[in-house]
């Protein structure tokens, strides 16, 4: 009984844990994207849902996706549902992919990220954005930079995840 109630307080630790990281993620995204006037932003917590749902894909579930995906849309003020569909195509594919994509080098999956990054800014930009000529150097540019801040929020994470969730 006890191993029981064990493993359930464990799986509550770290469901709770996963959405406090994908929450300061969500915040640090509202701040940054609210700091710049540009067309795109950097998707940071699209980054830590992938992040998650590589390293637990069995603990975070498609919620999350959901959750913070209805809180984007609600904040950016476009068509609800479009980041919590997004959020959720790209979630259940890392999840079904997860044992490949662990695999694959830090530069690989930096390169993965950045592509994944591209589509998700250009189905935005091109459904629920302004057209301007400065576009393409804001979507490259911050496609660039999301894959050089991955090894960070891995890296970040990923000590989080051993310190606090394995260890409990």
């Amino acid at each position: 009984m006890t191993e029981y109630l064990d493993k359930k307080n464990n799986f509550i630790s770290v469901y709770f844990f996963i959405g406090i990281t994908i929450l300061v993620s969500f915040l640090l995204e509202i701040f940054t994207s609210n700091l710049f006037d540009l067309s795109v932003y950097l998707p940071v917590t699209l980054m830590v849902l992938i992040y998650w749902n590589m390293a637990l894909p069995k603990d975070i579930g498609l919620i999350w996706a959901m959750i913070f995906g209805f809180c984007l849309d609600v904040n950016k003020e476009i068509l609800l549902g479009s980041h919590v569909l997004l959020f959720l195509l790209i979630s259940f594919l890392t999840q079904r992919y997860f044992h490949r994509l662990r695999a694959l080098y830090m530069i690989q999956q930096s390169l993965f990220v950045a592509v994944v990054i591209l589509i998700y800014q250009i189905f935005l930009i091109l459904f629920f954005s302004e057209f301007r000529q400065s576009i393409f150097l804001e979507l490259i540019l911050l496609t660039l930079l999301s894959s050089l801040l991955w090894p960070v929020i891995f890296g970040i994470l990923r000590q989080l995840r051993i310190k606090f969730v394995q260890s409990s």
